[in-house]
């Protein structure tokens, strides 16, 4: 019992640290190299489920979502390996960056896998 305790208190803690985000309102991404892209999702109806699908995927670093048009484009380049282009008001385009990114979400998940196994 006390093994699998300080085991689920090991997991807990790699599940509160927290990874800095960056959020750019009204404007777009484009990465020096198309093979920065990563993946294209249709419909993602919020900006909180395109950074999720960002967190999610250990090689996403920085995303772009289109809110008119309900899409969000996953690269895997910071933000400095490519262009930040300002957009109109009113185009309800962000992006986003993880600019530290260390512990990828599958990991975690894993971790609570080998919990309920045990």
């Amino acid at each position: 019992m006390f093994p699998r305790l300080i085991f689920v208190l090991i997991c807990w803690l790699v599940s509160v640290s927290t990874t800095p985000m960056i959020i750019y309102n009204n404007a777009r991404f484009d990465p020096t190299n198309v093979y920065f892209l990563l993946s294209i999702f249709f419909p993602i109806t919020t900006q909180d489920n395109c950074i999720y699908q960002c967190y999610a995927n250990s090689s996403c670093i920085t995303g772009t979502f289109f809110s008119f048009n309900q899409t969000c484009i996953l690269f895997s380049a910071n933000i400095q390996q490519g262009q930040l282009s300002l957009m109109t008001t009113n185009s309800l385009t962000s992006v986003f960056s993880f600019p530290n990114k260390t512990i990828p979400f599958g990991k975690l998940i894993k971790c609570f896998l080998l919990i309920r196994t045990r």
